[in-house]
């Protein structure tokens, strides 16, 4: 067994006693304790000191007294057990251990930034001290006001109310951090697991020689969190997306010079899906739903979108597979992309085909390509954000549908000269990082530690049927099972589609004149509402006589 000493501290108005100088956080109205140990202890006895803070004493622990040096033995740890705590004042409590760090907020948050304070409890250790921060919700349809498990964005700041960057867990130094509740996901880490499925499978953007640092995705950890004295579950803490992040060369404030820059897209529209173009206006702080990042619109005044301007037209004007052949390797950063097309493929995260993603510009005076980060992937892995169709069955009209950016979308054309690149990668990585075993391990063990620690029952307790999740029951044993099946039941259903010829109309595995017989069937007998784009072999955007000469080349070998 073993003992720790420690001594008393006050971190945080939530915090009522201390395991071994690891606080325990209070949820006041369930009168609930929630301390974080180490993950070593799970399944193990432990002698541990326990000491009241700020004037309450522990009395007994499952009705056994403490001895004088206040040392209690916890027998069988585990997410499930838990211990009755009684205190001096006469309140008892049910008190919890969990291996997940722990976040305390304090503060009266909203739509703008406000003071408060954030403490941060790693597993077995002492808190942290009580930082000074800005903090406010975040988010876009995460931030409506009928939302309850909101996320937060805070900014640390020193006691001058001056920024103060801070090293968190084993991530960066900086001001600037994120807490991401998965409001809508039934699995609450889906979009933390995703990005770091990213970081480990994507390439490095084309300027990672220059920038070797540069990180595509957002590193963080899974948390659980109180405001104040009330607990709000599982969180994601992350890093956020910025030039720092992405280690962009800055601007030249001395001569006004642009170099690099970054957009986040924001709405799904002909802009954002590089389909269309419509003049900018250098003195608006978006374009197109393309949302200025860096230089911050309010510090870089006018902005400059031509770079970004260019690279859509660019696909806008790529009407035939032939020019987008010639302009494509002078606009983008094409094994980031191939990358990105199979990543978001792979987990169908059709929220994450035009909105949702970073552009980005590593230094505009020497490279011009757009290379992209990956940003807000909870809508992915059989889950929407919409209410009336939150989990599509496995074979939704969606699981066959061809992106809708056009620059992803042409990566299916059979002449696109990336095309056996983009499927022997997709090969390759079905080897390694999207083998179906893998898949399933992240996902499932990401959700088992959830459930072994027991902040899945807590979340369970805390959120069932709230309208963030569309009333829905929060339940992470099947959840676990049904990505589970998701996974199994779509890659190999994904292999055959991947490597599926666009010419192959009628689905038959082969190209031969029966699917020219598919598409005159279509212009005869079709109407406009039956527009299917598996038949528009050219992707003009409308089914015509000239997908049927796209055939014909094919049989004949053009």
């Amino acid at each position: 067994m073993a003992l720790w000493l420690l001594s008393s501290i006050g971190v945080n108005a939530a915090v009522k006693l201390t395991i071994n100088d690891s606080p325990a956080f209070c949820d006041s109205a369930a009168s609930t304790l929630l301390v974080s140990v180490p993950q070593e202890w799970f399944g193990t006895t432990q002698a541990a000191v326990v000491q009241g803070v700020d004037g309450c004493q522990v009395v007994s622990i499952d009705g056994v007294s403490l001895d004088d040096d206040g040392e209690f033995t916890f027998e069988d740890i585990a997410g499930s057990k838990s211990w009755t705590v009684q205190c001096s004042d006469g309140k008892e409590y049910t008190m919890q251990f969990t291996y997940l760090p722990l976040v305390g907020l304090e503060g009266d948050f909203g739509y703008d930034y406000a003071a408060g304070t954030v403490v941060l409890a790693e597993p077995g250790q002492s808190a942290s001290e009580v930082m000074t921060a800005n903090i406010k919700w975040r988010g876009y349809t995460t931030n409506a006001p009928d939302k309850h498990k909101r996320n937060y964005s805070i900014k640390f700041i020193d006691a001058n109310g001056e920024k103060q960057n801070r090293k968190l867990m084993n991530m960066r130094r900086d001001n600037h951090w994120i807490l991401d509740a998965g409001q809508p996901d039934m699995a609450r880490v889906r979009n933390r697991i995703a990005t770091e499925l990213w970081l480990d499978m994507a390439r490095e953007p084309y300027y990672y020689e220059q920038a070797p640092d540069v990180l595509t995705g957002v590193r963080g950890e899974v948390v659980e969190v109180f405001l104040g004295s009330e607990y709000r579950g599982i969180y994601s803490l992350t890093e956020a997306m910025d030039r720092k992040q992405l280690q962009l060369v800055k601007y030249d404030t001395i001569n006004n010079v642009f170099h690099g820059g970054l957009w986040k897209t924001d709405e799904f529209n002909p802009q954002t899906g590089f389909r269309f173009t419509v003049p900018f206006n250098d003195s608006l702080p978006d374009y197109c739903s393309f949302v200025v990042k860096y230089p911050e619109f309010d510090e870089v005044f006018p902005t400059s979108y031509q770079v970004l301007y260019n690279a859509i037209h660019a696909m806008e004007v790529s009407e035939t597979i032939g020019t987008y052949n010639i302009v494509v390797d002078f606009y983008f950063d094409m094994p980031v992309v191939i990358d990105y097309t199979i990543f978001y493929l792979t987990l169908n995260a059709n929220d994450n085909s035009a909105r949702n993603i970073y552009w980005l510009c590593y230094d505009r005076a020497v490279d011009k390509r757009l290379s992209l980060a990956v940003w807000d992937l909870d809508a992915s892995v059989g889950q929407t954000w919409s209410p009336m169709d939150w989990r599509p069955p496995l074979t939704a009209y969606d699981f066959f549908k061809l992106p809708y950016n056009w620059l992803f979308k042409m990566l299916f054309h059979n002449k696109c000269k990336y095309r056996q690149a983009f499927l022997n990668r997709y090969d390759e990585l079905r080897t390694t990082w999207l083998s179906t075993e893998s898949l399933v391990n992240r996902y499932s063990s990401a959700i088992d530690r959830l459930i072994d620690c027991g902040a899945a029952t807590r979340e369970e307790q805390r959120w069932n049927g709230d309208s963030d999740l569309f009333g829905h029951p929060l339940n992470f044993v099947e959840e676990k099972e049904y990505i589970t099946e998701w996974f199994t039941k779509r890659m190999p259903l994904l292999d055959v589609w991947m490597h599926h010829h666009i010419c192959d109309v009628n689905n038959d595995g082969v190209v031969t004149a029966a699917d020219i017989t598919r598409l005159y069937d279509n212009l005869l007998f079709g109407e406009e509402a039956d527009y299917n784009e598996h038949l528009d072999t050219n992707f003009d955007g409308v089914i015509t006589a000239a997908d049927i000469t796209n055939i014909y080349d094919v049989l004949l070998g053009n």
